[in-house]
């Protein structure tokens, strides 16, 4: 069985400080560069990067206050890339980040020596998470039903405009099925006496109502007997 090489506990105990620490570095040289650098040099990089064509208030010369803000623009990029990048090698889980554990090692007993073997290392308990997940608990056979018949085949009849009872007499029902609840009656049952009946009484008019408008037929006969008369003479 191949061992895992060991790793300075100095190193382990050093690696989650390497990105921010690195990072520091980095940055605090990138603002010395800016803040030491001659004017001269200063404003000619700046002038080939294009930053005084965006921003007017980078053009040449600058003075203190310019060169500050570079400085502090500088450093933070400078800062960030460099954690970042650190990050990645050193953080957790990172390309270079120690391993203080080999595979399969996780929380495994520690033994004496005189009772550790080089062939048979220590392997941790047997926990539940190795027996996977957990079985569904027992259910109640359920009853199987049977399957429902498959309807009746039959030909399809010569005569297509026979009534459907004609052809499936299943279809309509001989006697109608009787309702879930008893349906009231449209108009009320006028109770009658013996030998009496109703007589159509015509009922009054009422005195306020509007008098009805003249039929278009009254209109025309009216147009008519008035286009017939003599004009009326002087």
């Amino acid at each position: 069985m191949a061992a895992w090489p060991r790793i300075n506990p100095t190193f382990a105990a050093a690696a989650p400080w390497i990105a921010p620490v690195g990072g520091a570095v980095v940055g605090l040289a990138a603002a010395a560069t800016f803040l030491l650098v001659p004017a001269s040099t200063l404003e000619d990089w700046v002038w080939r990067s294009g930053v005084a064509a965006l921003l007017p208030v980078a053009q040449p010369p600058l003075g203190l206050t310019a060169r500050t803000v570079l400085a502090l623009a500088a450093g933070g990029i400078a800062a960030a890339v460099a954690w970042s990048a650190l990050f990645l090698l050193f953080g957790p889980d990172g390309l270079l980040a120690p391993m203080t554990k080999g595979r399969g090692e996780d929380d495994a007993p520690m033994l004496r020596r005189a009772d550790a073997h080089p062939d048979a290392p220590a392997r941790r308990p047997m926990s539940a998470a190795d027996l996977g997940a957990p079985m569904p608990p027992p259910t109640e056979p359920r009853a199987v039903t049977a399957p429902p018949p498959p309807p009746a085949e039959r030909d399809i009849p010569a005569d297509l405009d026979q009534p459907l009872a004609a052809f499936h007499p299943g279809a309509v029902p001989d006697v109608p099925r009787e309702p879930l609840r008893p349906v009231a009656p449209l108009r009320p049952r006028v109770a009658l006496a013996e030998g009496e009946r109703i007589d159509t009484v015509e009922l009054p008019r009422n005195p306020d109502a509007a008098p009805e408008s003249p039929s278009i037929e009254s209109l025309l006969r009216r147009l008519e007997q008035g286009a017939r008369r003599p004009p009326l003479r002087a």
